[in-house]
């Protein structure tokens, strides 16, 4: 049988200027059906936040739980989530900017991680915003026919809670590790920079290059102590370049 304090202390559910409080109460309602427990408001409807606990049924305690910010970039830093994860009706797979994940892959990459886990949903009528997007470390997105691929608000964020369930009760997670610091990760990404500028690389493949870098440690989730060894041996490299060349 599923934790129920498993599912409910890793995982927040985010919505992002939610206008009609029967999405949010329905939200709610699902959280408890599915062992969720924390909700965050990113600048909800002025209804929202008086009349939602009204459609919420036994999730009306979720309700009045809330925590409610003004953005998102408010509740990244106050939460500080080891993992945020976006989602978007459409998707762009030539894109390296942005690293979309179907739902199968997202309850993957969230199964090792230890800390928070913010699984975060934009407004009804317009989604998330492109500077928001760009906060997050991944994207979701949910498949549906291709003659009403339009998907409710509250039936994304059930399919999504509905994976994350039954992954739970069937790959219980065993010897979780502590995933790197953004601290870390962003060391790494400087000192693979600074390794590029020694050896005086075109400009364009140095984008590229790193662009990929940023893609494939995202995918990974990687260890501190895999974050580690990566960073210490990027370090050494860019010391035994700048040995050369004074030398």
């Amino acid at each position: 049988m599923v934790s129920p304090m498993d599912i409910g202390s890793k995982y927040y559910i985010v919505l992002v200027g939610p206008k009609y409080p029967v999405n949010v109460g329905i939200i709610a309602r699902t959280m408890l059906n599915f062992s969720f427990r924390k909700l965050v408001l990113i600048n909800p409807g002025e209804k929202v936040l008086g009349s939602s606990r009204l459609y919420a049924a036994r999730g009306a305690e979720i309700v009045e739980n809330q925590l409610v910010y003004r953005d998102l970039n408010e509740a990244l830093k106050d939460l500080r989530p080891s993992v945020s994860i976006g989602t978007s009706g459409k998707i762009a797979p030539k894109s390296l900017l942005r690293q979309y994940v179907s739902p199968k892959e997202m309850v993957e990459l969230c199964r090792p991680v230890e800390g928070r886990v913010f699984l975060v949903f934009g407004r009804e009528d317009i989604g998330l915003k492109n500077e928001e997007l760009s906060q997050l470390d991944y994207i979701v997105h949910i498949p549906s026919s291709s003659e009403y691929s339009v998907l409710n608000l509250a039936v994304s964020a059930s399919i999504l809670m509905y994976e994350i369930f039954i992954d739970h009760m069937g790959k219980r997670t065993k010897g979780l590790r502590r995933p790197a610091s953004r601290e870390i990760i962003e060391r790494i990404y400087v000192e693979a920079e600074n390794i590029f500028n020694g050896l005086s690389l075109p400009e364009a493949r140095k984008n590229s290059v790193m662009r990929s870098l940023r893609n494939i440690i995202g995918r990974s989730t990687p260890s501190a102590k895999e974050a580690g060894s990566i960073l210490w041996f990027l370090r050494k490299t860019r010391l035994r370049i700048n040995m050369l060349k004074s030398g």
